[in-house]
């Protein structure tokens, strides 16, 4: 097993070992998935387009999950390591620091893709949702959009200073975004002017992408201004990152 096998291995277990890092990247999807389709079904109902609740909606639970791992769960994690002096130290390891960078994203972006996966189960086995579009759109748009937040929550780590504060700004950015990126409240429902705000969001871009390969109506914008904020956050993180 080379080094970076063993890395990534340990990283994974670690990762597997936090309770909220399991709930929010592996477990909430599918349980999330579950509430809102036993509250609202399946049914085919006109103010969907003729689709049910689940259909509708399903892909879009995806965006919460992304949201919060990578928002939330990166920074508080890596600003920690950081404070209490784990990452000075595995710069002392033979390893280069990309290594450390390059295991602990693939961790956390197959855990996080396996729990959306688990959620297009729930969706489709339990409620009968069916795509009118490609699932492998739908899972090549989710690996994207779960990829820029990883990119934004190494950026958020970049620039915050102590732990306190990176909890306070994640929260204070996750909660607003996730209710305007049409995950939770239907767009179409909110006032025109926050409508047209929201498009500014990634995660709003998001669920409009995942929708799109999902209802077989795919459109390129939602990729080409998610991949802006992946380049932007990683020159972001690559200039300011700090081991200590």
């Amino acid at each position: 097993m080379t080094a970076f096998a063993r890395l990534t291995s340990a990283l994974a277990k670690r990762t597997l070992r936090d309770p909220a890092a399991v709930f929010f990247m592996l477990a909430f999807a599918p349980f999330y998935a579950v509430v809102m389709g036993l509250i609202f079904g399946n049914d085919p109902r006109p103010e969907f387009g003729g689709v049910g609740y689940v259909d509708a909606n399903l892909v879009g639970f995806s965006a919460i999950v992304v949201a919060i791992a990578g928002l939330v769960l990166v920074p508080i994690d890596l600003v920690g390591q950081r404070e209490t002096g784990a990452l000075r130290r595995f710069r002392a390891t033979p390893l280069r620091p990309i290594a450390y960078v390059a295991a602990d994203l693939l961790v956390r972006w197959v855990i996080a893709l396996v729990g959306i996966g688990l959620m297009i189960g729930v969706g489709v086995l339990g409620f009968g949702a069916r795509p009118e579009g490609s699932l492998a759109g739908v899972l090549i748009m989710a690996a994207l959009g779960t990829l820029v937040f990883l990119a934004l929550g190494y950026a958020l780590t970049a620039v915050v200073p102590t732990l306190g504060v990176a909890q306070l700004i994640g929260n204070v950015l996750v909660y607003p975004l996730i209710i305007l990126s049409g995950a939770t409240v239907p767009l179409a429902l909110l006032p025109a002017g926050v409508q047209a705000a929201a498009q500014a969001s990634p995660l709003t871009q998001l669920v409009v992408g995942l929708q799109g390969a999902w209802a077989g109506t795919p459109a390129w914008t939602p990729v080409v201004a998610l991949t802006g904020v992946l380049a932007a956050a990683t020159l972001v993180a690559a200039r300011y990152f700090r081991w200590e």
